[in-house]
C-alpha cells in the first residue's frame, strides 16, 4: 500500500487559494479544488470536512502568513528609528508577501469573506487589522501621521496598495520596476504623513 502524501494538505490548500483567487470563494466547488489539485473529492473531506473548513484553513493559512511575514519585516534591523522607517517596513512586508503569495494576497483582499469565515479565522483577522491600527496610532502620538481614525487611515493605506496590484495583474508587481515601486510607496507615505504648515 502506498502511504498517503504528507504534503496533500498543502497541496489542497494551495490549490484552493489559486482557485478562490482565479473565480473567488463564492464561485469555487470542491469538485474544482480536487480536479485542479488531481486527486479525488473523497481526497479533500479527508482533511477538511466542508467547504468551509477548507476556506477556513486557506484563510488562514494565508493571513497567518502575511502576519508572520509583517512581523519578519518590522523586526529587520532592531527598533525602528521613525515612524516613516516603520512604515516602509510595512511597506516592504507587503511587497515581499505580494510578491511571492500573489494569488493568497489576491484572495486575502480582493474578496467578502463574510459568508464563511469561523471566530478563529475572524480573530486572525482583527490581529492583522490590530498592528496596522497600532502603527497608525503610534505615528499620530509622535506627529508624523495625520489625525483620523486609525482603522480608515490603515484601511486607505492598504487600499491603495491593493489598487496598485489589481492593476498590475496577472503577473504582480515584478511588472512595476523598482523606481515605480518606490513612488508608489512615497505616495501612500504621503497619504498618511501630518504635513508640515505652509
Amino acid at each position: 500500500m502506498t502511504p498517503r502524501k504528507p504534503d496533500l494538505a498543502q497541496l489542497l490548500l494551495d490549490t484552493a487559494i489559486t482557485l478562490f483567487a482565479e473565480r473567488t470563494y463564492e464561485g469555487t466547488q470542491v469538485p474544482a479544488v480536487a480536479q485542479r489539485a488531481g486527486v479525488g473529492v473523497g481526497s479533500i473531506y479527508r482533511y477538511f470536512p466542508s467547504k468551509e473548513a477548507l476556506g477556513n484553513a486557506a484563510f488562514q493559512y494565508a493571513k497567518g502568513a502575511l502576519l508572520n511575514e509583517m512581523a519578519r519585516a518590522l523586526a529587520e534591523g532592531g527598533p525602528a528609528a521613525s515612524t516613516r522607517e516603520e512604515f516602509d517596513r510595512f511597506w516592504t512586508g507587503l511587497t515581499r508577501y505580494a510578491s511571492a503569495h500573489l494569488d493568497a494576497f489576491v484572495f486575502l483582499e480582493h474578496q467578502q469573506h463574510d459568508t464563511f469565515l469561523a471566530p478563529e479565522s475572524r480573530e486572525l483577522a482583527a490581529e492583522i487589522d490590530r498592528v496596522g491600527s497600532d502603527f497608525i496610532e503610534r505615528g499620530q502620538r509622535a506627529g508624523a501621521i495625520r489625525d483620523g481614525d486609525a482603522r480608515h487611515l490603515i484601511a486607505l493605506a492598504v487600499g491603495a496598495f491593493t489598487g496598485l496590484l489589481r492593476q498590475q495583474r496577472p503577473d504582480g508587481l515584478s511588472r512595476l520596476s523598482p523606481q515605480a515601486l518606490t513612488q508608489a510607496q512615497d505616495a501612500v507615505w504621503d497619504l498618511l504623513s501630518r504635513k508640515a504648515p505652509a
